[in-house]
């Protein structure tokens, strides 16, 4: 089988090169250090391969979809700044979130710095593909990042207002967040991006997002597994930090429905603490805990099944791709157990 990681570092190398032609080389103070952080730091690229993925896919040119996939990794860069901000998070990509190193306030207008830029890049690409085209890739920029504000709406008001009380939680709660901030957004919107630019017609997006979908849960899971369990450095972020910031996770709302007496007493006791007062016993007890009610193993389960959608949407609608083996590498790559 092709292995999706040489894909990533192939297209990485393409799409980064892109990315540092529209960064800012001048600005007032160390606007531009602050500016360049995130990018600098370069995730894993995912996104940005998916876009290219799903241009080579569909028959199009993958040079004219280069530029699309540096602003889908600049608004990668933007959401994380502001992301990190909301969650009070402590690392992202093995380093300290930004507002922890320059503060809050020049934290967030970093990533609306970012934010403009990518509108910047996509109206860039007019020479590229002409303004008809251009404009309906801005417009799919337009879907899903709307989509994605949405679901981190629901999310903080569900972590940080409590809107719905632990006890009342439900799965399908998890699933609206899912599907608001990492199915469209990380899956399904790249590579209907891609098949875009490469002349898809909407019913051909229309059966991307019925693999890409079930696929954006399996992989948001897996994500929430590898924070509990993951090695680390590896993982680039702070393991734990999903407890510590009382996100609404697959496995919580198992260990709350499967908990009882001074267990489940306890349990919310720990996830109504605020960041600032929860303590490492607290995490290592809802980890360990997690372990012994087997939550952790249910979204193992979860993030199978989705992953067994996806694949079988996939197999239905698209058995003919000329780059099946990448895709097939995503799905893998995506959903299936992983350890960073």
């Amino acid at each position: 089988m092709v292995n999706f990681a040489d894909i990533l570092a192939e297209k990485k190398a393409i799409i980064w090169k892109e990315v540092q032609a529209f960064l800012p080389t001048e600005g007032p103070l160390d606007f531009v250090e602050i500016t360049r952080e995130y990018p600098a730091r370069q995730g894993k690229y995912g996104r940005g391969t998916l876009v290219l993925l799903g241009c080579e896919a569909f028959g199009g040119d993958p040079s004219k979809a280069v530029r699309t996939a540096a602003a889908m990794q600049i608004s990668e860069d933007w959401i994380l700044i502001h992301d990190d901000f909301e969650d009070d998070s402590e690392e992202r990509r093995g380093k300290p979130a930004l507002h922890k190193i320059y503060g809050n306030e020049l934290a967030i207008n970093a990533g609306d710095a970012l934010h403009v830029l990518m509108w910047k890049v996509l109206l860039a690409n007019r020479p590229v593909l002409g303004d008809d085209l251009t404009f309906r890739v801005m417009g799919e920029f337009q879907r899903f990042l709307e989509i994605t504000t949405r679901g981190q709406h629901l999310e903080n008001s569900l972590t940080f207002l409590d809107r719905v009380p632990l006890e009342q939680l439900d799965y399908s709660h998890y699933e609206q967040i899912v599907y608001g901030k990492t199915c469209e957004y990380t899956i399904a919107g790249p590579i209907r991006l891609g098949a875009i630019i490469a002349g898809a017609d909407d019913r051909a997006l229309e059966k991307i997002s019925q693999f890409a979908i079930p696929l954006g849960k399996g992989f948001q899971i897996r994500d929430d597994i590898l924070n509990l369990v993951g090695k680390g450095s590896a993982y680039g972020k702070e393991i734990g930090g999903d407890i510590f910031e009382g996100k609404r996770t697959i496995m919580l709302i198992h260990l709350i429905k499967h908990t009882a007496g001074d267990e489940h007493a306890r349990v919310l006791e720990i996830m109504k603490k605020p960041r600032a007062k929860k303590t490492e016993k607290d995490i290592e007890f809802i980890i360990d805990l997690m372990k012994k009610r087997g939550s952790i193993a249910h979204a193992e389960e979860m993030a199978e099944r989705y992953a067994g959608e996806a694949k079988a949407a996939f197999n239905k609608h698209f058995p003919g791709l000329p780059n099946r083996d990448a895709f097939e590498a995503a799905i893998e790559f995506f959903a299936k157990k992983r350890m960073a």
